[in-house]
């Protein structure tokens, strides 16, 4: 128990406790803008959380984007949204950034030749066998054409060839091999994310939130599908590539940071490029 309360402590640093708060304004802030303003298939209402898992750890994580949906929804004067009932899973994506947090995910890896090329591949290949798989999702179909309407199509198409040249650009330009291994884990946490959401909205609103991404629960719902399956064929199209995006969002934030600042954080030593990675930035800015 001791070794326990150790490690809880430890991710609720004073620091961690001052930039929660700021986390949790950005969330808010970012997605009710993008829901509920531009009315866009994605979120982009989980940068604060992502940013405090990675630097503190999967519970203060977890707990800030757990607080993040509740005070949208809840608070006097901005509550009233419909983002309540999905705290679980803004708490799921804010443990999976703790993860990859103590994994070094988001650590920059300044690479050239070989060692830049492979990663760049692994994440288009990421994104290629992502959007394959969109084409065999059941939820997709539509049994008025025999099989998927063409909007299905275009919109997957588009979304791959975006996804894998801004990710595979963003590797080269930046010349750091840690934007395919960024990918991989905005990927992952997206599944998941739809994996958890789909039955909260199924159930408590009946696929629609009043967000953006309702236009693709009601075209799925014209092509057939029940409640459940529209809402997570809508997590699954929307959920992958808007963590993706604010993955990469995050990592651009850290990469831009000292990495005296970071080591000032629980996890901020896990994010520091050793000397043998190549690793430029200055080690003693503020």
């Amino acid at each position: 128990m001791g070794l326990l309360r150790r490690w809880v402590a430890r991710q609720f640093t004073t620091r961690v406790i001052v930039l929660m708060p700021v986390a949790i304004a950005i969330n808010i802030v970012l997605g009710y803008t993008v829901q509920s303003v531009l009315k866009l298939p994605i979120y982009v209402d989980s940068i604060g959380t992502i940013l405090v898992g990675v630097l503190a750890g999967p519970l203060a994580g977890a707990l800030t984007g757990i607080l993040s949906n509740l005070i949208w929804q809840y608070a006097p004067i901005i509550g009233g949204s419909n983002i309540g009932p999905f705290a679980v899973t803004a708490g799921v994506i804010g443990f999976m950034a703790g993860i990859w947090g103590y994994l070094g995910v988001f650590r920059s890896r300044p690479a050239t030749g070989l060692r830049l090329a492979v990663p760049a591949a692994i994440a288009v290949a990421v994104i290629a066998v992502l959007a394959a798989r969109m084409y065999t999702i059941p939820q997709y179909t539509d049994p008025n054409v025999g099989g998927y309407p063409s909007w299905v199509y275009a919109a997957i198409v588009a979304i791959g060839v975006v996804a894998a040249v801004a990710v595979a650009g963003f590797i080269y330009v930046r010349r750091d091999a840690a934007g395919a291994w960024v990918a991989v884990a905005g990927a992952l946490t997206g599944i998941v994310a739809a994996i958890v959401s789909a039955p909260i909205a199924a159930v408590v609103y009946g696929g629609v939130t009043g967000s953006g991404t309702d236009v693709i629960v009601a075209a799925l719902r014209q092509g057939g599908a029940d409640v459940y399956n529209s809402s997570l064929g809508q997590g699954l199209f929307s959920d992958p590539i808007d963590k993706t995006i604010t993955c990469f969002v995050v990592f651009v934030i850290l990469s831009g940071m000292s990495t005296r600042f970071l080591a000032r954080f629980p996890l901020g030593e896990r994010l520091i490029g050793r000397a043998e990675d190549g690793d430029s930035r200055p080690r003693d800015a503020v």
